[in-house]
């Protein structure tokens, strides 16, 4: 009974909470937040022009940037390398990447409705990639099925993190090493509260 209860609770949904959290994650450790999210928006910035920055990068950052922030979360400080951990799961990042990427603009060209819901259904894949150890399939459909679970609520969180990026590409670009960081943040406490991270493996003595 008492796990029933703290399974219920684990998968309550507050969007509030979670943006609230996230809030308090980032600002707390400003620093290197805005360090992480320099890096995520001035490579992407680089390469956006090319194949290399739509399709072999962005995947693996946004992977990257989930794996900082869940070890940050298991209570490590930040080493803003291991934002290039994502690279380890290149290939699944990748492809994920450029489907969601097909997928979602597809959507956008059918009256943007459906490319809105297309990147809540696929929000968790990079986490499942990296917690999980899921290939790209595998952790698309896993972002699926638990997005399914609370279309609604998540499609709105969805909204509400691209209105908060909008504003920081408002504020001459720069908002963006802000807000980039606070919208994976926001999503990763949104995985945790409904999948749970992984606990780290402790050493035997």
């Amino acid at each position: 009974m008492a796990e029933e209860k703290q399974e219920l609770e684990k998968k309550q949904i507050n969007l509030g909470n979670w943006i609230s959290r996230a809030w308090d994650m980032v600002t707390a450790d400003l620093g290197s937040f805005i360090i992480l999210g320099l890096i995520y928006v001035v490579i992407i910035a680089v390469t956006s022009g090319t194949v290399i920055g739509q399709f072999l990068v962005i995947g693996p950052l946004s992977v990257g940037l989930f794996y900082v922030i869940f070890e940050k979360m298991r209570g490590k400080d930040i080493n803003v390398g291991d934002i290039a951990k994502g690279f380890n799961y290149f290939i699944a990042a990748v492809l994920s990447n450029i489907l969601i990427s097909l997928f979602a603009a597809i959507g956008f060209v059918l009256c943007i409705i459906p490319g809105i819901i297309v990147v809540a259904l696929y929000m968790f894949a990079p986490a499942f990639i990296v917690e999980k150890k899921h290939d790209f399939w595998e952790a698309m459909e896993a972002s699926r099925k638990v997005v399914m679970e609370h279309l609604f609520e998540l499609i709105l969180l969805a909204i509400i993190l691209g209105a908060i990026n909008f504003v920081g590409v408002l504020a001459c670009g720069i908002g963006v090493v802000f807000t980039v960081p606070l919208s994976f943040a926001a999503m990763a406490i949104a995985y945790d509260d409904l999948v749970g991270i992984e606990e780290p493996e402790e050493k035997e003595s």
